[in-house]
């Protein structure tokens, strides 16, 4: 049975997969109208992140993956974003 806590979990857990999407379409927007190169770069690095932190969750309640690997491969995915963004920063 899903208690009241993992179901205001998944109902964040959504919130972050759309808030985060909206984000990055806007950047990748930005970038198409502006053609700055580093925001094609963030807002790919917007969208790992954004992916990382939803997955989790999916791993761990749809596969059965147990918490602390799918912790590991948000934080993975995480890490990745940001030096995608870094990168991005970086560059310009």
């Amino acid at each position: 049975m899903i208690g009241p806590l993992e179901l205001l979990l998944a109902g964040v857990k959504v919130a972050v997969l759309v808030l985060g999407g909206v984000v990055s379409v806007m950047a990748y927007k930005a970038y198409v109208r502006t053609q700055i190169e580093g925001l094609q770069y963030f807002a790919a690095g917007l969208f790992v992140i954004t992916l990382g932190i939803f997955l989790a969750g999916i791993l761990h309640h749809v596969v059965g993956m147990s918490s602390v690997a799918g912790l590991l491969i948000e934080s993975l995915l995480i890490c990745v974003g940001f030096l995608i963004m870094i990168f991005a920063l970086y560059r310009q």
